[in-house]
């Protein structure tokens, strides 16, 4: 691969970025494969095939940068987006059901976790890097799927001793949908779907 490719398939990964902070990372990475070009005599293409791949790259940057649900008007719509049921489990993990259209992906999902009753914020995230990795919170897996909707069982991994609860974010279809546990068809953010400990 060219450098030229391999700048222009990272750049188009790193899509979440600022302008200014994308042309930053492109141009350390630019410089990064110019020394390996220069300091080991490499040709262009040995230069970019011994870096790790673009995908691989900008999912690490993509972790580390903070997500915050757009100022775009939400819409509480249980009928797209929801919370379905959610409990404490003997061993004291937490448990809880998301609802999502089939095709929307959990990577288009940003979840908010909340540490006590009245929603106040402990991170947020992709709902994708929250399940996915080492250091995933929660574990994931496919429920269940009909008339539509896919039902995505959350349970944590170690959370909360106090308790915890989340919020759910999706832009959908050019719509802007969330789950917060407020009245249906609300624009106001609710304090978030609870348990306690």
């Amino acid at each position: 691969m060219s450098k030229a490719d391999f700048i222009n398939e990272l750049s188009v990964k790193l899509d979440k970025l600022s302008d200014d902070d994308r042309k930053e990372y492109l141009e350390f990475f630019s410089e990064l494969i110019d020394d390996k070009i220069e300091e080991d005599g490499a040709d262009e293409n040995a230069a970019v095939n011994a870096m790790d791949s673009a995908e691989s790259i900008a999912e690490t940057i993509n972790r580390a940068i903070p997500i915050e649900p757009d100022d775009a008007p939400y819409l509480e719509d249980h009928s797209v987006i929801d919370c379905t049921n959610r409990y404490r489990m003997k061993d004291g993990r937490f448990n809880f059901t998301v609802k999502l259209p089939e095709d929307a992906a959990i990577k288009d999902v940003i979840i908010e976790i909340t540490g006590d009753y009245s929603g106040t914020r402990r991170m947020c995230t992709n709902l994708l890097y929250l399940t996915d990795g080492a250091d995933a919170k929660f574990s994931i897996r496919t429920e269940n799927a009909y008339d539509g909707f896919v039902y995505y069982e959350l349970t944590t991994g170690h959370f909360a001793d106090s308790g915890m609860g989340l919020r759910l974010y999706l832009c959908y279809n050019g719509k802007y949908y969330m789950a917060t546990d407020t009245a249906n068809r609300s624009a106001q953010r609710g304090n978030g779907y609870w348990l306690s400990a």
